[in-house]
């Protein structure tokens, strides 16, 4: 078994264990697998064919210690987006997960017993709408929104683009707030978070 790359659940030991973890606990986390600057190129594809195939999507994010790319398509552009990351970090190891279309987005800090909450529509923060949610009641005590908040799109070809919201902004939903706060909560720690097309919130990153 060629021991250069790793499925998720396997990630303990690099930086990427901590969504290993809560992966092994039950809690959504996006399937993928951790590449090494060793991995061979025949072992990166067809680590994604796999994964295309057992995720229905062709889509993935190729995530590095500082920043992602997202929407990479096709194993071509997965090697290309791969090259880029280890010219600018030749030691860092590189998290390939499926994609998640997220309609929201965003991250959650704990201050105490209160959940700070950015959030941003489309799938990347660009001007985050801030809430203050008190974990032990439920309720948003506070919230801060954006009155110009920029929101990435997808197109079925993969392209995205960054598009201005219009006119009066509205909050987001209750039910958002705390799929949030109870996913956070599940997690014990900081994350990053996303809510996909279907309504269905998945664990990004967390604090390790």
């Amino acid at each position: 078994m060629d021991q250069s790359l790793r499925w998720l659940p396997d990630a303990y030991g690099t930086v990427w264990g901590a969504l290993g973890i809560a992966i092994q606990a039950g809690l959504p986390v996006p399937a993928g697998f951790i590449a090494f600057p060793s991995t061979s190129e025949d072992r990166i594809r067809s680590a994604y064919e796999e994964l295309k195939i057992r995720e229905k999507t062709h889509f993935v994010a190729v995530r590095g210690i500082s920043h992602a790319m997202l929407n990479v398509i096709g194993p071509d552009q997965l090697m290309h987006s791969l090259h880029r990351l280890w010219m600018d970090s030749p030691e860092s190891l590189a998290l390939v997960q499926r994609m998640v279309h997220a309609t929201w987005c965003g991250k959650a800090q704990w201050h105490r017993r209160n959940l700070r909450i950015k959030a941003n529509e489309g799938m990347t923060i660009l001007d985050p709408d801030t809430y203050l949610v008190n974990s032990i009641t439920g309720k948003c005590t506070r919230r801060t929104l954006e009155p110009k908040q920029r929101k990435m799109i997808r197109h079925v070809d993969g392209t995205s683009k960054v598009v201005e919201r219009e006119g009066e902004r509205t909050p987001m939903p209750a039910e958002h707030l705390k799929q949030i706060t109870d996913l956070a909560g599940r997690a014990g720690k900081d994350i990053g978070w996303a809510i996909d097309d279907n309504e269905r919130v998945w664990l990004l990153s967390i604090t390790s």
